[in-house]
């Protein structure tokens, strides 16, 4: 019988590793611009965000942007865009993707008060989509599928 990870590799995906944390989010290690961060993976949320304090250290050029980010509350963040950025995860890559930048102050304060470290930014369904994504949620492994693959 074939395993999931052969099978989807005979399929052209590529597999990375997913960190579970006691909040039941998964961090994953991912590189924007070719500089890595830890992020969540948000399959709830619609773009891939970077904390506006690390706007620089992504080499990131960002716009005022008149979208407003928000979350579960009712709370709208101001937000910038930045656009024309390679992001990497493991071997998939996609060049010229946007990333939305937002003050994570508040999601990484959360993240502490439960004893975890702060991230860089979420993982979101913009990437998960151009992905074509599978999640495998038993043995914690992200599969995501190259264009130019197979």
């Amino acid at each position: 019988m074939t395993t999931l990870y052969k099978h989807l590799q005979s399929k052209g995906y590529n597999r990375v590793r997913l960190t579970p944390i006691n909040t039941n989010h998964f961090l994953l290690e991912a590189f924007i611009n070719d500089i890595c961060g830890v992020f969540i993976l948000d399959t709830g949320a619609s773009a891939t965000c970077v904390d506006l304090e690390h706007t620089k250290y992504f080499h990131l050029h960002s716009q005022p942007s008149t979208e407003k980010a928000s979350s579960a509350s009712s709370v709208e963040m101001h937000t910038e865009m930045a656009t024309n950025n390679m992001i990497r995860i493991g071997k998939w890559v996609a060049k010229n993707k946007s990333v939305v930048l937002f003050d994570m102050k508040a999601v990484n304060e959360a993240l502490k008060l439960q004893e975890n470290d702060p991230v860089h930014g979420i993982v979101g369904a913009d990437v998960l989509k151009s992905g074509q994504a599978i999640i495998d949620y038993k043995n914690n492994w992200l599969y995501l599928k190259n264009k130019t693959a197979p």
